[in-house]
C-alpha cells in the first residue's frame, strides 16, 4: 500500500504566496495579472471560454454581503465562499479586487471565536487556503491553523467536527490544506501522523483504494481526495492506473464505474493527478471535458454536493472545476 514515503527534495515554500498566474493548457500561453485587476482577455478558445464564463458564474452570485450560496440566489455560506476566493485568486483574479476584499470580510465575520469555521475541518481548510491566496490577516489564519491542530484526533485522523469520529473525506481535505499552505510531513507532525492513518492499509478495500465508511464500492471521488492528501509522499502509482481506467470517452470521469460523468468528480481527479505529479496529457483530455459539460448560465450540474436533492447547477462544483483546470503539479510551481 506504499505506506513508506518516498526521500523528498528539500523545498522551500513560502507561505501564502501563489502566483497570480493563469496556464491555458490549450494555447501554451501564461498571462499574469496586476493585482487588483479582472484578468485581461487573451485570444480566445473554448476552454478559454469555459473559465471566463465559470469565472462570470461565480462573480454574479456573490450576495450583498460578501458571500456565496451553494445555489444562486440563497443564503451565503462559509465553504462556499472560500471556495469562490480560491477559484478566483487560482485564475488570476486580483486580491485587491471588490469582489475578493468583500469575499475576505464575509469570511473574517463568520469565523467563529474557537478559530474554526462552522466548527468544519473541510471549511477551516478550504477558509485558509482562501485566506492565504488572498493574503488577508494571518492573525485570523493563525488562529485558524490552531484549531485544525487542535481539532485533530490521537489516530491522526480528522472528523467534520473537532475530535469527531476520523473521516476519509475530512482527513483528506485537512490535509490539502495543511499542503497549500505549505506544511509538509517533515515539517509539521499533524501532517505525517493524518498521512499514516491515511494511507493506513486498513482504510482501502479490496481493489486497494477508497471508500466512504460503511460500504466497500470503491469510490473515485473519494479516492481522488484520499490521493491529494498523500501524494506526492506516498507511491501510489497503482492507484493512479486505477483512477485513470474509469475516464470516459467525453473525458470525464464518473463517481462510480458504470455512471455517467460528473463535473466535481472530474475535478478531483485531476486535482488528484496533478497533486502525483502526473504527465499533462490525461488532466488535458479531462479539462476539455469541461468545455462540453458546462452549462449556458457558466455553472457546472453535479450530485456531489451532499446538500442537492438531484444535481443541479451550483457553485461549489463550478468553484471546483476552476481550481483544477488550473491544479499545478510541484514541477509547474
Amino acid at each position: 500500500m506504499g505506506e513508506k514515503m518516498k526521500n523528498q527534495k528539500r523545498i522551500f515554500i513560502l507561505l501564502c504566496y501563489y502566483p497570480l498566474s493563469l496556464c491555458f493548457f490549450s494555447l501554451g500561453i501564461i498571462k499574469t495579472f496586476a493585482a487588483g485587476d479582472p484578468p485581461k482577455r487573451p485570444k480566445e478558445s473554448s476552454l478559454y471560454r469555459t473559465i471566463e464564463n465559470a469565472k462570470a458564474y461565480v462573480v454574479k452570485n456573490q450576495n450583498k454581503d460578501g458571500g456565496w450560496p451553494l445555489i444562486s440566489g440563497e443564503k451565503s455560506d462559509a465553504e462556499i465562499t472560500a471556495l469562490a476566493i480560491w477559484a478566483l485568486t487560482e485564475t488570476g483574479w486580483g486580491t485587491g479586487s471588490r469582489v475578493i476584499r468583500n469575499g475576505v470580510r464575509y469570511l473574517k465575520k463568520t469565523q467563529r471565536e474557537d478559530g474554526s469555521w462552522n466548527n468544519n475541518t473541510a471549511h477551516t481548510a478550504f477558509a485558509l487556503i482562501a485566506l492565504a491566496n488572498a493574503k488577508a490577516d494571518a492573525d485570523i489564519r493563525f488562529d485558524g491553523l490552531q484549531w485544525l491542530k487542535n481539532a485533530q484526533n490521537p489516530s491522526g485522523s480528522w472528523g467534520r467536527k473537532d475530535k469527531s469520529p476520523g473521516h476519509l473525506l475530512y482527513t483528506s481535505a485537512t490535509l490539502v490544506g495543511f499542503k497549500k499552505l505549505g506544511f509538509t510531513w517533515t515539517r509539521f507532525k499533524p501532517v505525517l501522523t493524518g498521512m499514516e492513518w491515511l494511507g493506513n492499509g486498513e482504510r482501502v478495500n479490496f481493489e486497494n483504494v477508497w471508500h466512504l465508511p460503511g460500504g466497500t464500492q470503491s469510490d473515485i471521488f473519494v479516492t481522488s481526495w484520499a490521493l491529494q492528501g498523500l501524494l506526492p509522499d506516498y507511491d501510489l502509482d497503482e492507484q493512479i492506473a486505477w483512477l485513470k481506467q474509469f475516464q470516459h470517452e467525453d473525458g470525464g470521469f464518473p463517481r462510480f464505474k458504470g455512471k455517467p460523468s460528473d463535473p466535481e468528480v472530474t475535478a478531483a481527479v485531476i486535482m488528484a493527478l496533478a497533486a502525483g505529479n502526473d504527465p499533462l496529457n490525461t488532466r488535458r483530455i479531462a479539462i476539455s471535458y469541461f468545455t462540453k459539460a458546462q452549462e449556458p448560465d457558466g455553472g457546472f450540474v453535479s450530485d456531489i454536493p451532499i446538500e442537492l436533492k438531484t444535481p443541479t447547477a451550483n457553485l461549489q462544483s463550478t468553484c471546483f472545476a476552476l481550481i483544477a483546470i488550473h491544479a499545478k503539479t510541484d514541477s509547474d510551481r
